[in-house]
């Protein structure tokens, strides 16, 4: 693989406007409560902590539309949430990114999954997270929603060029799904990002794990280069992929191609990163978006790496432009190890 010029991947960046990415997965809502830290509870050994502000931002498969539309490109989001006053917060918060919400279904049969961040601090100090409390329907979604879901995938995939998939291990994704992304990526582009199911989305065009995720789904024992690059070469073979792209944390990332070569891609940027969160989201963002607008694996991954390095230094989740891309490519260089 040749690492691709500065010259190519600012070329990629100005066509990421022209992609029509879908997003399919999980939808959450991000919810943050800020508060001032005061003085020690008299009832328990706790802090008290006033409250400042409280705000909502998409999160989950939510997030990664969130992430395409800020590339500018046009996406559309299928995924279901319920038709609760968070379910309905993120939906208007999706309509404000400018993110085709066709295939969002708020249902009263599903609970919005939530994740409740608390951050405390003294006067004049930064917001640290405290606390997450986590709400979740108690099983996987009816059969009949789960249906409904397939229905708006059939409806949006005329208007789309690749599929990126969140899976977060809330039971959307059944064998009856996983077989309808499997005949999806016959025709187009289908990037799966799967927690803790990645073994189970053979046939897709491209698994994006993480470091633990790789090993937990391969014979890879840690994370070193060595592992990663068994770790690679086994999901491609063994799920019949075109590609797999696993992050790295503050190493990069590792692209591998069938019967192709693999590329260990530098991180970029500070290593004194500030939050994680939805990290991955961003990620399978610009790499399908970059894919869909017709750009190779190897420049999309490059541009995913850069991106990455920008939302980790942001508190939660957050996106990133193009003209922070082109920022990010610019301060770095364009480095990459060929195998």
């Amino acid at each position: 693989m040749t690492t691709p010029s500065r010259k190519e991947l600012e070329d990629s960046i100005a066509a990421l406007s022209d992609a029509r990415v879908g997003v399919v997965g999980d939808v959450m809502a991000d919810i943050y409560v800020s508060g001032l830290t005061q003085r020690v509870s008299r009832e328990a050994p706790v802090v008290v902590v006033k409250r400042e502000r409280q705000w909502l931002l998409p999160g989950g498969a939510a997030n990664v539309a969130a992430n395409v539309a800020s590339l500018g490109a046009t996406v559309e989001m299928v995924g279901m949430a319920g038709d609760d006053e968070p379910g309905r917060a993120v939906r208007q918060a999706l309509v404000e990114r400018r993110v085709g919400t066709e295939g969002l279904l708020l249902s009263n049969q599903h609970q919005t999954i939530t994740k409740t961040r608390f951050l405390a601090g003294a006067l004049h100090t930064s917001r640290q997270q405290v606390l997450r409390l986590d709400r979740a329907p108690d099983g996987a979604p009816l059969d009949s929603l789960r249906s409904l879901l397939r229905e708006r995938i059939e409806r949006v995939d005329e208007r789309v060029d690749a599929w990126v998939v969140s899976d977060y291990g809330y039971g959307v994704f059944d064998s009856r799904f996983k077989d309808m992304l499997r005949q999806l990526a016959r025709v187009k582009t289908v990037v799966v990002d799967s927690r803790y199911d990645a073994r189970s989305f053979g046939g897709v065009t491209v698994l994006k794990p993480n470091e633990e995720e790789a090993i937990e789904a391969t014979s890879a024992t840690d994370g070193s280069p060595e592992q990663m690059h068994i770790a690679a070469r086994e999901l491609v073979d063994r799920l019949e992929l075109q590609a797999v792209l696993i992050t790295l944390g503050n190493q990069g990332m590792l692209l591998h191609h069938r019967g192709g070569s693999c590329c260990l891609i530098p991180a970029v940027g500070t290593d004194q990163i500030v939050d994680l969160t939805g990290a991955g989201d961003t990620v399978a963002a610009v790499f399908t978006t970059a894919m869909a607008a017709g750009r190779s694996a190897l420049e999309a991954a490059h541009l995913a790496n850069a991106a990455a390095s920008v939302v980790v230094m942001c508190e939660g989740v957050a996106t990133v432009s193009p003209a922070e891309l082109s920022r990010a490519i610019r301060e770095s260089g364009v480095a990459a190890e060929v195998r």
